[in-house]
């Protein structure tokens, strides 16, 4: 009989990664919540948007999220800061002084990066915009989003 070796086929595929767009099938899984759940290239992100990620090894350093603040909404609240946080520790914020694409791009500290782990990134916008008929509040629409190198 043969030498026997362990067959190492990599990682299980699946599972949360280190980026994600939302229009990829998988989005819905990096939500924790406040974010809708429409298919397509961005999503609303309502009052208190939380997402969760999960970096394979220690090369990652940012986080960067692409994202629209509207025009429709933004007639109603002016200027927009948008903020983000990762594991609970700001990593910097936008202000949006007109309707369109915005990037937001920060380091992140490298203790906070434990590869395998869920890395908890919450968003914070002020002001939001609160509907007239309902109370519902949003944030800004959201492109992409997660960690780079």
């Amino acid at each position: 009989m043969p030498v026997q070796k362990p067959l190492d086929l990599g990682p299980d595929p699946g599972g949360l990664t280190a980026f994600i767009t939302m229009d990829d099938p998988t989005a819905d899984d990096y939500v924790v919540r406040d974010i809708s759940s429409q298919r397509d290239h961005h999503r609303w992100a309502f009052a208190h948007p939380e997402m969760r990620f999960r970096v394979p090894d220690t090369g990652y350093k940012s986080f960067v999220a692409e994202f629209a603040v509207v025009e429709v909404t933004f007639k109603g609240t002016g200027p927009v800061t948008i903020a983000a946080d990762v594991e609970g520790r700001n990593i910097g914020s936008i202000r949006c002084d007109r309707p369109g694409d915005y990037r937001l791009e920060g380091r992140v500290p490298p203790e906070v990066l434990a590869p395998g782990k869920d890395l908890h990134v919450t968003f914070r916008a002020q002001p939001r915009w609160v509907s007239p008929e309902d109370g519902s509040e949003l944030s800004f629409y959201l492109k992409s989003a997660g960690f780079t190198r």
